[in-house]
């Protein structure tokens, strides 16, 4: 059994128990504040990675943990959990679907284990390292698209794009099919299932990104910085998807052209 594997009925265990918070608090809360950086974050958020935490500690208490809204423990352990309790907390507050629980697991850096859950709608998205990418429980794959002129691309928001990021984004929704906003993670599963082409994000944090690379990846899709270079803890902040190796190769040549 790989490592990977090894650890997939946790992980499973870490969506049920996250989504199980989620849900309670979906479109019947009260709490929403700012945090250091203007963003949002709801009582769901702090009470769904806690739930996430506690089942870690007492499963494997050797690993490090990296989430959003806690402190960083044992970061340098060769395994290292990644969690964003709610990827999208502006959709969630305001009643959006578009919102998942990213779950990720490294070994010695590496994303061996993805999961985007979104608890509402019952969805959820598993991606191993070397094996293909499930949708509850059915194999999925990218869409073949081998030109930018019928790509359909999705990104988050467009505010996320700023002084350079921004020319060269614009390089690129100016050449594509359709340039749409405000899925979050979800836009990842959507690619990955083969219903959109490319997903083009910046400002993104390790959390944000690294539960959808064995995602994208089991599905036949790429996804790299803008440069083209394999995302880590480490990268740049900006994210490049698609479901085509081709479309992603045309994808960069957009991006970097200005």
């Amino acid at each position: 059994m790989s490592a990977a594997a090894a650890y997939s009925e946790l992980a499973g265990r870490l969506a049920d128990a996250s989504g199980d918070v989620i849900r309670r608090h979906f479109r019947n809360f009260s709490d929403v504040s700012d945090k250091v950086d203007a963003s949002p974050v709801t009582i769901a958020d702090r009470q769904a990675e806690e739930v996430m935490r506690a089942l870690l500690e007492i499963e494997c208490p050797d690993h490090g943990i990296l989430g959003e809204e806690g402190e960083n423990v044992r970061q340098d352990a060769d395994y290292l959990w990644v969690l964003d309790p709610i990827d999208g907390t502006k959709n969630f507050a305001s009643g959006s679907y578009q919102f998942g629980t990213l779950i990720s697991l490294l070994l010695d850096g590496a994303p061996i284990l993805g999961i985007i859950n979104q608890p509402v709608l019952g969805e959820r998205w598993f991606g191993l390292a070397g094996e293909t990418t499930t949708l509850n429980g059915q194999p999925i794959k990218t869409r073949a698209c081998s030109s930018l002129a019928d790509a359909w691309m999705y990104s988050t928001n467009p505010a996320m794009f700023q002084g350079s990021a921004e020319r060269a984004f614009k390089s690129l929704s100016g050449r594509v099919k359709h340039a749409l906003f405000g899925t979050d993670c979800i836009g990842f599963g959507l690619l990955a299932a083969g219903y959109t082409d490319i997903m083009c994000e910046a400002d993104m944090n390790p959390w944000d990104y690294m539960a959808l690379i064995p995602i994208v990846e089991g599905a036949g899709g790429v996804i790299s910085d803008w440069h083209g270079d394999p995302l880590t803890l480490t990268s740049d902040g900006t994210v490049l998807a698609a479901g085509d190796p081709r479309v992603h190769t045309l994808a960069i040549d957009a991006l970097v052209a200005v």
